[in-house]
């Protein structure tokens, strides 16, 4: 077989599993549970809850799902469906991480040193971390504790940077981050505006830390998660092996992959925070009574509505201490709240103080697309125990075009670039001298083709991030992987490409060797006469 039908044929191949992808990028994602799944007979609330949470769960494919209703100091229902990462049937003891759900905790020990005399809220926070850096040496000084819990430092968000998901487990991985922010210049003036950023979030674990003398994880254990009967929660590596986190998993086009990514200490305090079911239920009792589960105590009740009151506007409610506040849509009766993702996990918990209710859930899968369908299952549980109807909730399209595109311009490339190497081969096996015309036209054509398969190269890589709050390279591959991996496609491809049409290019202007089938290329020896 010719090295051309060869080429031609694996060329078809990629095209059409490039168009497969494509298909399966435009299709696979899933769509809004229909919010009249859910007709049921008036009182029979807790029934509709679980009846939309089995379509819940179908619409966000999630492999597990774990779910409870809290009432006061009871827990009215609870399931735990489905396998986690490994297989394994989900229980109310299986760990889940709870992404920025997390940050209501650190505010919870921040608290507890308030309550203690041990911090003040409105004093700097460089009166507790002297080493205090930050981009703006203004901002270090006089951001106080406070604005770090209300997310009115002036400092902007770092999810998309280096600065978070480190996966640091070393001792001192805390410390070492929020150094690590001495070159993160504010974004707005302190106390100026609301901006939600785990750095402030990293800074309030460091002065834990620093006030007590103690570890983050440590501190937590033995004041908040101990007391607190959380048995199957982790603050530490050393925690997290002993419980057995499960993996979870990611959305690739659409469907849900395993994911194991490791445990990360440094992250707790915004967002890596570990807890089963069981232990948020006992979490949430604590929240609705005040600080108190069954005998314990772990804040007063004034420090604890002190948290729950929404202070600063955000846009869309208010902020307290580690609490979101808005109303309930449809309903009308304030709920406290915050949700919270890692790369593999999502949770979810919304208290309705003025109806003692709490819901509780948690999937062991997120995606950026799918944020939105899985935040919205907790509010729709409380709108459904509330008498209201749920609404629906759809993906964020951007990433099914962004994908989509991608995958287009792979298959365009993939054509061109077979097309590119044909020409290559014929050039090589049976070039020809170019006179000076053709020469300075393949100088022209090669230009134009390497620059334009380079600018590709950069647009994609440097620009199609940006969608995504600036992420990385990196960043992309860990919370979008279907995203990162088509954008590193697409680079390869249009590198690939240009270093082709160079080549092709340079074969053009350099004369090949006669061969003994090109009599017009050979040499003429000329024998004299006689």
């Amino acid at each position: 077989m010719s090295g051309w039908i060869r080429l031609r044929r694996q060329a078809g191949r990629l095209v059409a599993v490039a168009g497969c992808l494509t298909v399966l990028a435009t299709t696979a994602a899933p769509v809004a549970a229909d919010p009249l799944l859910n007709r049921v007979a008036p009182g029979d609330e807790l029934a509709a809850a679980e009846d939309y949470l089995r379509a819940y769960q179908e619409q966000t494919r999630a492999p597990g799902l774990a779910y409870a209703v809290v009432r006061g100091d009871t827990v009215l229902r609870s399931g735990a469906w489905g396998v986690d990462g490994d297989g394994r049937p989900m229980t109310a003891q299986t760990p889940f991480l709870l992404g920025s759900t997390s940050k209501s905790f650190t505010a919870l020990a921040v608290a507890q040193l308030v309550e203690a005399g041990r911090v003040d809220l409105d004093t700097p926070a460089a009166t507790y971390l002297p080493w205090l850096a930050l981009g703006d040496a203004h901002t270090a000084r006089t951001v106080t504790v406070r604005q770090l819990l209300t997310h009115t430092s002036g400092l902007p968000e770092v999810w998309s940077t280096g600065l978070t998901d480190r996966y640091d487990n070393r001792p001192g991985g805390l410390t070492r981050s929020v150094r690590d922010l001495a070159t993160l210049r504010p974004t707005a003036a302190v106390g100026q505006r609301h901006e939600y950023s785990d750095a402030n979030y990293m800074i309030l674990g460091a002065l834990v830390e620093d006030v007590t003398g103690d570890t983050f994880g440590a501190y937590l254990r033995r004041h908040v998660l101990d007391p607190l009967q959380m048995t199957h929660s982790a603050a530490t590596v050393d925690e997290a092996r002993a419980v057995g986190i499960p993996p979870g998993h990611r959305y690739y086009l659409g469907q849900p992959r395993r994911f194991a990514a490791p445990f990360d200490t440094a992250g707790v305090p915004y967002g890596f925070l570990a807890a089963s079911l069981e232990d948020l239920t006992h979490y949430a009792i604590a929240q609705l009574n005040g600080g108190r589960y069954g005998n314990t105590r772990i804040l007063g009740a004034d420090r604890t509505t002190q948290m729950h009151t929404g202070t600063v506007s955000t846009g869309h409610g208010s902020y307290g201490f580690g609490w979101r506040n808005s109303t309930l849509d449809g309903v009308g009766t304030r709920i406290v709240w915050h949700a919270g993702a890692t790369p593999d996990y999502f949770a979810h918990l919304v208290l309705a103080p003025e109806s003692n209710l709490a819901v509780i859930i948690m999937t062991n899968i997120y995606g950026l697309p799918m944020d939105a369908p899985l935040s919205a299952g907790a509010f729709n549980l409380a709108r459904i125990l509330h008498g209201a109807t749920p609404t629906a909730a759809a993906p964020d399209p951007v990433h099914r075009w962004a994908l989509t595109g991608l995958l287009g311009v792979a298959v365009l490339l993939i054509t061109v670039l077979a097309w590119s190497w044909t020409r290559l081969i014929r050039r090589l096996r049976h070039g020809t001298i170019p006179p000076a015309r053709s020469r300075a036209r393949s100088l022209i054509a090669t230009t134009a083709w390497t620059g334009g398969s380079a600018a590709v190269a950069a647009g994609v890589a440097w620009t199609l991030p940006s969608f995504w709050q600036g992420a990385d390279l990196a960043k992309l591959q860990l919370w979008a992987p279907d995203i990162g991996h088509a954008t590193i496609a697409v680079v390869a491809l249009a590198i690939a490409l240009a270093l082709t049409r160079l080549a092709v290019g340079l074969s053009s202007m350099v004369p090949s060797r006669p061969t003994a089938t090109d009599p017009t290329r050979s040499s003429q020896v000329v024998t004299p006469t006689t």
